[in-house]
């Protein structure tokens, strides 16, 4: 893979990994307008001071829709409603847009309550910097290991596999690195407004994929790979 390959795959991993995935083709064309939406929805809410409701509104679509969609038979539902291709092609557009509010919703998390306990500057940057750089770049590198539709769900939400059990990469030293070490990032933007909810928060989270991960990703990987 030569140097251009290799910045255009960034470029794409690390937008997906924002909620934006480049392939959808003209999908892109309601995907872009709906994260404009978002946008502006968290606009209103900062001008509104409405940051409680809706971070708990955020954490909810993400953690509790993403369960329902991938963990019943809602997916079976969307496949046979629209095809195989097209119910896929949906829930990648969905869930790209959790993706993006959930950090919207951490983000309100952390201004609902900032500066609720006392830390220096100085201290702040000693946390965040290498919080940032471990959780952000272990899940940057295992989303290139195991590539963009993993990283969306793509055997889940078919229920089979679509190649081989990854064991490269992150995946060499830590057993589940998304969840566990890649989460460190999520708790910088506490630890920066000194926010007690916005820590919380990034640990409700944080707690939150885990279960998702026992109640519905766990079993299919064991009954599909092991």
């Amino acid at each position: 893979m030569g140097a251009i390959n290799y910045a255009i795959k960034a470029i794409d991993v690390f937008l997906s990994m924002m909620g934006i995935r480049l392939d959808s083709g003209r999908l892109l064309l309601i995907w872009l307008p709906l994260i404009a939406v978002s946008l502006l929805i968290t606009n209103f809410v900062l001008n509104k001071n409405y940051l409680f409701i809706y971070s708990i509104i955020c954490w909810a679509f993400y953690y509790i829709g993403m369960t329902l969609i991938l963990g019943t038979g809602i997916k079976r539902w969307m496949i046979s409603k629209f095809g195989e291709e097209n119910a896929w092609k949906l829930f990648q557009m969905i869930l790209g847009i959790m993706f993006f509010n959930v950090g919207s919703g951490m983000s309100a998390a952390a201004l609902y309550d900032q500066e609720s306990f006392s830390i220096s500057i100085q201290l702040i940057w000693v946390f965040v910097i290498p919080m940032f750089i471990i959780g952000f770049g272990i899940k940057f590198w295992a989303t290139w290991v195991i590539g963009i539709d993993v990283y969306y769900y793509k055997d889940l939400f078919h229920e089979k596999s679509h190649g081989e059990w990854t064991e490269s990469g992150p995946y060499k030293w830590i057993k589940n690195p998304m969840y566990g070490v890649g989460y460190l990032h999520s708790y910088c933007l506490g630890i920066m407004f000194s926010s007690n909810f916005g820590l919380i928060y990034a640990l409700i989270c944080n707690l939150s994929i885990f279960i998702f991960y026992f109640l519905v990703e766990s079993p299919f990987i064991k009954k599909t790979y092991y």
